[in-house]
């Protein structure tokens, strides 16, 4: 007899699992996610920037850095040259068959991140790119790697994506997965999608599910405001917990360093 068929891939189940207990050990416990919103695209956490340009980018980065508790953390925001240039030794977050979004960039004594500005058309990845690059922040201040990174040096990346979830942005980010919009040039035109980032839809979905149930932030709020097909498979993903409640029974029992 075959068994019931996992929202995610058993492997895939098991680091994301694994990660959210690194991360929790790190970063601190259930009680931290306990006082950690679920961001949302609204107006109450992201209210109309003044001016235009950099200007907009710079209040929306700032935003993002209060929500994730990084205020006092220094870092400088620049805006990224269009021609997609090589920036050295850092990471970077990019649409899969497009241009680089975003940079996290560090030499020991400055931080910067970066930001393709033709972002500013689609705020819901300029967010999405913003808290990826922040989280990079964070996790670079962990003196272990994230688990399966010896092996993987992509993993790093993923664990960068689900820090996203853990700091509250998995709506956002799970809503901006996947493109699909028109376009039009030298007389073409039609319409296209591309994957954004490191994790697939479902990805988003579980990493929300942990996040929810782990938070006790309210699940009808994160329904409301995802995508119709993304807030079922949100659904499928709870299922996916409630039939397995070992997994989060054990991330509750993880024990935060103290040092």
């Amino acid at each position: 007899m075959f068994g019931k068929k996992r929202f995610l891939d058993p492997e895939v189940e098991e680091w994301h699992i694994e990660c959210w207990a690194w991360m929790m050990r790190h970063l601190g416990g259930v009680e931290a996610l306990g006082e950690t919103p679920l961001v949302l695209p609204t107006a109450e956490f992201f209210p109309r920037p003044d001016g235009e340009g950099h200007a907009v980018a710079e209040a929306i980065f700032y935003r993002v850095r209060d929500l994730m508790g990084l205020s006092a953390w220094p870092c400088t925001l620049v805006e990224r040259d269009q021609t997609n240039a090589e920036v050295g030794e850092f990471m970077r977050l990019q649409p899969q068959g497009k241009p680089v979004a975003g940079t996290f960039e560090s030499d020991g004594r400055e931080v910067v991140v970066t930001y393709a500005p033709d972002l500013l058309r689609r705020p819901t990845n300029l967010i999405a790119t913003f808290a990826h690059e922040l989280a990079h922040y964070v996790l670079h201040t962990i003196p272990t790697p994230p688990p399966g990174a010896e092996v993987e040096p992509i993993i790093e990346e993923l664990a960068t994506e689900l820090a996203v979830a853990y700091f509250g942005f998995a709506v956002i980010a799970a809503n901006g997965a996947f493109e699909f919009e028109q376009f039009q040039d030298f007389g073409r035109s039609g319409w296209q999608g591309g994957a954004w980032g490191y994790f697939s839809e479902d990805g988003w979905c579980f990493a929300l599910a942990v996040f929810l149930a782990l938070s006790g932030r309210d699940e009808a709020d994160a329904r409301r405001h995802l995508k119709p097909h993304l807030a079922k498979r949100l659904s499928q993903a709870q299922a996916r917990l409630s039939q397995a409640p070992h997994l989060i029974e054990g991330l509750r029992q993880v024990s935060p360093n103290r040092d």
